[in-house]
């Protein structure tokens, strides 16, 4: 190639220095590797120590005393006296400490067989498991079907091992190329030189991500761990106020169930929220401030005019798009701000313009509508053939007449509190009524009675207001206990089938004992899953909906010890909607005292399916 031919070509100039960048890099660390295995290796050979002497015997120790009562306990004593070796290293000592040897005899019995899972209170959105086997299960056990087994998987996780050392030599490489060449590493993936990607890409992680998480040797030596952790060359997403906003909504889940950052239950992020319109004006709002908030309170003094920076007119501006009635106090603590200030740039951002109202067409109703067809307008009563969907986020009603089209309204579903319609929007679920009796003894929501409870949802606090679902410490409704995570008190003990579950305190008809917890899986993880628990004997799963179904197996509650009772059931297994998600309810049908263990029937289905997979 002309060599002027390659200089007006960027793509060949940068592939040519990251060949000679890598090389160089690949030589250095081969040098060093071999120098610091040599030295490691030699480190391990050690003479011995010019001060050793010959062992010797400790003095005996007295004879442990025995308690008083030492006849009645299970266990017998020897007269032979057993010795502890003691070796210490550096003076080449032996010491022989002899020690009176007591034996328990039948004092710890072993428990019935049983497997060990990851303990959880909330439900692990697992979906579908890799692909790829991370190892054989019962590789020793010639009765297990492992020709089968392997059908469900396309390779081994272990053929797609990245070594460490050319990691490290990556890592090493996109460094030099960064900082002393100033070639993006977007460049350097595009040319191709590298073995190792370094961004990421089709959802796997790239060498940037792993650099941040792993230990490096002392090499280079003079390029501290830091500077070997490379950092994202991309600026960064989060440095304006709709930016930071949109991060924290996909991090942080609102969901009343969890209210946490990073929620493992829900992963999809929430939708942005959406813009509403002003419905107080400029002029009303000094009538509504009962108190002023301070000497520079806008309901004392006039607006002031001062220039804002633009970081604090965004901020401003992000939040009057979400809440644009916030009080100018409120705003004026939000953006650390005088409130006269706040006050006028509310003016500028928002002038007085009349809001246009809309009156509900029709009348709310906690009754499903029927169609011309006669079908249900709302399939969230059945969840056996429902599951719950993403939030819908458009503008307009939630009807079939929104663009983008109404999420809730293509799965027919209710809108949920973390859709982004307004609260009044016609397809929410409107609550319940129930309130309690002048007499306090009527137990409310837990009956027929009750619009929730029938429609198998549990009290939305937000919504149901008289039977005061919103507050923990009243304890009139009784219809929030999954979401509270009210249970009885129960404990593992071995049963007549391996562990069970047994009450610690007495439980009524219709209460919640506990609620089953498991991991959250799709139909395909359900079939590859199978096989392991056909073997053992021991199935954990729990079908939620017509999508998922929850799997105790790796991580549960102690709900998993609840054993099959076909003729003396005392409780029964319920998929209850609480706050916009499937959960399961194991409820007693019937008085249950404290000691009982805890039985329901697993159906037919269950019995059916393994005779069936026995049989094949």
């Amino acid at each position: 190639m002309d060599p002027q031919e390659d200089e007006d070509d960027p793509i060949a100039n940068v592939t040519s220095i990251v060949q000679a960048v890598f090389q160089k890099v690949h030589d250095e660390f081969r040098v060093w590797k071999e120098d610091y295995a040599s030295k490691i290796l030699s480190s391990l050979a050690r003479p011995p120590s010019p001060n050793a002497t010959p062992t010797r015997a400790a003095k005996p120790n007295p004879p442990v005393p025995l308690p008083p009562d030492a006849d009645a306990l299970p266990f017998s004593t020897s007269t032979t006296l057993e010795s502890i070796q003691s070796y210490d290293y550096e003076s080449g000592i032996m010491e022989h400490i002899p020690a009176q040897v007591i034996r328990f005899e039948d004092l710890f019995l072993p428990l019935p067989a049983h497997e060990y899972c990851t303990p959880t209170n909330r439900n692990i959105f697992q979906g579908d498991d890799p692909s790829e086997l991370p190892f054989i299960p019962f590789a020793d056990d010639p009765t297990f079907d492992h020709a089968e087994y392997l059908k469900e998987y396309h390779k081994f996780s272990w053929h797609s091992a990245i070594d460490p050392d050319l990691e490290l030599i990556v890592i090493e490489t996109a460094r030099r190329l960064h900082t002393e060449h100033h070639i993006r590493y977007r460049h350097i993936d595009e040319t191709d030189v590298l073995p190792l990607e370094l961004l990421d890409r089709n959802g796997k992680r790239g060498v940037l991500y792993s650099s941040r998480r792993r230990d490096f040797p002392d090499w280079p030596e003079d390029v501290p761990d830091s500077a070997k952790r490379l950092q994202d060359d991309i600026p960064a997403i989060g440095d304006t106020p709709d930016k930071k906003l949109a991060m924290l909504v996909s991090n942080f889940c609102t969901n009343l169930n969890c209210a946490v950052g990073f929620c493992s239950t829900h992963l999809d992020p929430l939708p942005i929220p959406i813009a509403v319109p002003p419905l107080v004006r400029n002029e009303r709002m000094e009538s509504l401030v009962q108190t002023p908030c301070g000497r520079d309170c806008f309901s004392l003094l006039e607006a002031s005019e001062p220039v804002w920076p633009t970081d604090d007119l965004q901020l401003l501006r992000t939040i009057l798009d979400l809440a644009p009635d916030t009080s100018p106090c409120d705003l004026a603590v939000i953006c650390a701000k005088p409130c006269n200030e706040t006050f006028h740039q509310r003016t500028l951002i928002l002038p007085d313009v009349a809001p246009e109202r809309k009156k509900p067409k029709g009348k709310l109703t906690n009754k499903p509508k029927q169609t011309k067809t006669g079908s249900h307008k709302f399939k969230d009563l059945d969840s056996l053939s429902f599951t719950p969907g993403k939030p819908c986020a458009h503008d307009g009603p939630c009807d079939a007449t929104a663009q983008p089209p109404c999420a809730c309204v293509l799965n027919k579903a209710h809108c949920e509190r973390s859709c982004r319609c307004s609260r009044k929007c016609a397809r929410r679920w409107r609550g319940c009524a129930c309130s309690q009796s002048k007499t306090g003894r009527y137990v409310i929501c837990r009956t027929d009675r009750c619009a929730c409870w029938l429609a198998h949802r549990e009290c939305d606090p937000e919504i149901c207001l008289k039977c005061q679902a919103k507050y923990a410490d009243a304890d009139v409704c009784q219809n929030v206990r999954i979401q509270r995570e009210v249970w009885k008190r129960t404990k593992v003990a071995p049963s007549t089938f391996g562990m069970g579950l047994f009450l610690a305190e007495a439980a009524a008809a219709g209460e919640l004992i506990i609620e089953y917890i498991g991991e959250l899986i799709f139909d395909p993880t359900t079939d590859s899953r199978e096989p392991i628990g056909a073997h053992r004997g021991r199935c954990y799963l729990f079908e939620l909906n017509d999508t998922l179904s929850v799997d105790g197996t790796y991580a549960a509650n102690d709900a998993r010890y609840i054993n099959h009772s076909a003729h003396t059931p005392n409780c029964r297994a319920m998929v209850w909607m609480v706050n916009g998600e499937h959960r399961i309810g194991i409820f007693a049908t019937r008085k249950i005292a404290c000691g009982d263990e805890v039985l329901f029937n697993y159906g037919d289905n269950f019995f059916q399916e393994r005779n069936a997979r026995k049989s094949a």
